[in-house]
Order: C-alpha cells, then sequence, then structure tokens
C-alpha cells in the first residue's frame, strides 16, 4: 500500500476581493501534503449582505457570507475535500449554492446537503490506489436553522446536552464556581457511529471532522472525549476537530490522533479580524493500513494582511504557540518534539517495555495495560500502572 502525507487545517473563512492570496504564504507547506483536507466555515451565496444591522444569517451579529468566488481560494491551493458542517449552515439557500460551487471547482465535501442523507454522505478521496473517507458533523448548531431534515438543507449533527453542577461549597459562598458536565445524544451518537460502520469497508483510512467545543474556549468539554473515543473505537483513524478558533489539546487514544481544535487558519470575518490568530498545519503518514508520524507546524494570522503564514518554532511565536498546546495537552500524556521547521507529537510512554499510553492515566483505567502485560507473562510495573492503581 502507497504512503499517504494527509495535510490538515482547521477553520478557513475567505471573504477577500482577491481569494486566491487567502493561501499564498503557507503554500509551500499545503504542497508537501499528497492529499489536503480542510474545514470551510465560509458559506456562499451570489448576493451577500451589505447591511451590517442585517446579517445573512438572522441567529448570528455580524456575519456574512461570501460570494462564490472565493471557493477559487481552497481550489488554487490545491485542496482536495472540505468538510462544510457547522454553525454558520443555517441557510438552505446559502448551502446549496455552496456545495454547486464546490461540485464546480472539483472539491470533494461532507457534513451539508440537500437532505439529511445527503448531509451524511462521506467524501472519499483516492490517492494512489488508496482511499480516505472523510466524515463531518457539528454538535454546535442552533436547533431550529442547521440540522439537515427529510426535506431541508443543512448539516449533519451529532447532538450534545449539558447539565450545571453547583459547586458543593454554593451555600457557604453564593457564586462559587459551578462545574459543568456534557453528554452526547444517544441517538445522534449511534447515528454517526452507523456511518462510521458503514463507511469503514470501503476505505483504508476514515477521517471524522468535528465542529464542535465553545468559542475561544482552552479546555475540552465531556462530550468532545466522548464523541472522539467513540468514533475511533467504531473504526476512525483520527479526529479533526474545529469551532473554538483557538488551538487546543492533542491526543492519542488507541495510538489514533485527536486533534481537539486546529485554530484559524485563513479566515476573514471582522470579528476575529483582530483577535485568536494561531493554528496549526497538520500532517499525518498513513502507510500499510496504519497511522504514522503526526507533525505540525504553527501558523498565525499576520496583522497588517490578515494573511495565513508560517511561525518557525524556535521563533518566539513558535515558541508561544508550542508551549501552549504542549501545557493543554499534559493531561493526555502527548509529547512534542521540534524537528525542522515542524514539531512530531507523539504518545508519552514512561516506560519503553510498557505499550501504554495515556489513557489509563487519564480514566484512572488501566485494564489494557494490564492485558498487555498479562500477554507478556509479567505484571504491570510501569510508573504509568502505579499512578493509574493509586487513583
Amino acid at each position: 500500500m502507497s504512503k499517504i502525507l494527509l495535510g490538515l487545517i482547521g477553520e478557513t473563512n475567505v471573504n477577500r476581493p482577491e481569494p486566491e492570496t487567502a493561501f499564498a504564504k503557507v503554500q509551500p507547506y499545503l504542497d508537501r501534503a499528497d492529499v489536503l483536507f480542510g474545514h470551510l466555515e465560509c458559506p456562499v451565496i451570489d448576493q451577500p449582505s451589505d447591511n451590517d444591522d442585517m446579517p445573512d444569517l438572522p441567529y448570528k451579529r455580524g456575519w456574512k457570507f461570501s460570494k462564490p468566488d472565493n471557493i477559487l481560494a481552497w481550489k488554487k491551493a490545491g485542496f482536495h475535500g472540505v468538510s462544510t458542517a457547522s454553525n454558520v449552515s443555517g441557510s438552505a439557500e446559502s448551502t446549496l449554492r455552496t456545495l454547486a460551487e464546490l461540485d464546480r471547482q472539483g472539491i470533494a465535501h461532507a457534513g451539508t446537503g440537500a437532505n439529511i442523507s445527503e448531509a451524511r454522505k462521506p467524501a472519499i478521496i483516492e490517492k494512489d490506489g488508496v482511499k480516505i473517507g472523510f466524515l463531518s458533523y457539528t454538535s454546535v448548531f442552533y436547533p431550529q436553522f442547521v440540522p439537515a431534515l427529510p426535506k431541508r438543507p443543512g448539516a449533519a449533527t451529532v447532538k450534545a446536552a449539558m447539565s450545571i453542577i453547583p459547586s458543593w461549597r454554593s451555600d457557604e459562598m453564593p457564586g462559587a464556581q459551578p462545574s459543568v458536565k456534557t453528554w452526547l445524544d444517544e441517538k445522534e451518537k449511534a447515528l454517526m457511529l452507523d456511518d462510521i460502520a458503514k463507511l469503514r469497508p470501503l476505505v483504508q483510512y476514515l477521517v471524522l471532522s468535528c465542529h464542535w467545543g465553545v468559542s475561544s474556549a482552552e479546555n475540552v468539554q465531556d462530550y468532545q472525549i466522548e464523541l472522539a473515543h467513540s468514533a475511533i473505537d467504531a473504526g476512525a483513524d483520527l479526529v479533526m476537530g474545529h469551532h473554538p478558533h483557538r488551538p487546543q489539546a492533542i491526543e492519542f487514544y488507541q495510538g489514533k490522533p485527536i486533534f481537539y481544535s486546529m485554530g484559524n487558519f485563513a479566515f476573514d470575518w471582522m470579528f476575529v479580524r483582530h483577535s485568536l490568530k494561531d493554528g496549526i498545519l497538520a500532517y499525518v503518514s498513513l502507510e500499510d493500513g496504519a497511522v504514522g508520524k503526526t507533525s505540525f507546524v504553527p501558523v498565525r494570522r499576520e496583522d497588517e494582511s490578515n494573511d495565513i503564514a508560517p511561525v518557525a518554532p524556535g521563533s518566539p511565536e513558535g515558541i508561544r504557540i508550542l508551549e501552549e498546546i504542549q501545557r493543554l495537552s499534559t493531561p493526555y500524556g502527548t509529547k512534542f518534539e521540534v524537528s525542522g521547521d515542524e514539531i512530531i507529537a507523539s504518545p508519552k510512554v514512561l516506560n519503553p517495555d510498557c505499550p501504554c499510553t495515556a489513557d489509563c492515566v487519564r480514566h484512572g483505567d488501566c485494564e489494557a495495560c494490564r492485558a498487555n502485560h498479562a500477554a507478556r507473562g509479567n505484571l504491570p510495573t510501569c510508573e504509568r500502572n502505579k499512578e493509574a492503581q493509586q487513583a
């Protein structure tokens, strides 16, 4: 089986007079990938609103769709496919117009459609005889506008719910910080898992693209972990996340990478024009049916032009971005190593003789590790197991 380098980027929104300039400063890095895939948060329409008081989406203040010629940015940059399910998939007209333009430009897509069946269909991209399947969902949406229905265009969704739990000291200290618990809707989770099961035998690799989490937040929600782990358990090879508009933790689960949020890439929406500038361009090596080396290049939008540009890992901005991702990834045991202009991410193994990953520490469950050691005829004595047993 051929070796494929998969390039992944997070949130992209292009809305400028010269769309072909959007990715120009990162083009050499995009060209490294054999297959290039990203999240398109840029629905298009022929006549976007020109009135700031009348946004193109009634539920999103200041939101403006892009004109169809902005899709040229992805075409010129060499994107093979995009995910499209998001909280801005709430206009039937723009959903259909966006898909028509992507089809016209020959860019594969997943996540939205003319109806729920179309929205849940995967994008399958073939390179050198290797098929990679992509599924796209949003857990962030207004239910009255965004979800595709049997006779309504829209997005594929995996709904989540939440509860607020008062602090145990709230009687003593009114206003004490409560905790938030989130979980997936079982019905929609089952539908997603069914989509994975149907796609799995058709492709060599399967990627899940998830619009989820909380805007501008650095923390990962419970339901995101539930969704990502369930997807990998069902057969997904990696999970890429977006919506928080900033990089979040990177986790390896069952040896498969989860990018909880890849941050912003090219993003022209005026409300984040001067903020949330960081992101990553990820590379994942696919070979012999397995996920191999996982790395990323830090990127940042420039102050004046708003163009996305690479950031050298050893520069002050590169060090800051790496340290931030490293801090957020520490609970998952992920380790990082600078290699040239890339940063390699890998599972952290405290004892080279033990095949454990971070999962047993995070969940206080070391059954998988004990099984690995039992198969070798010895007892689990690594530091990770000691931690788990004491939890």
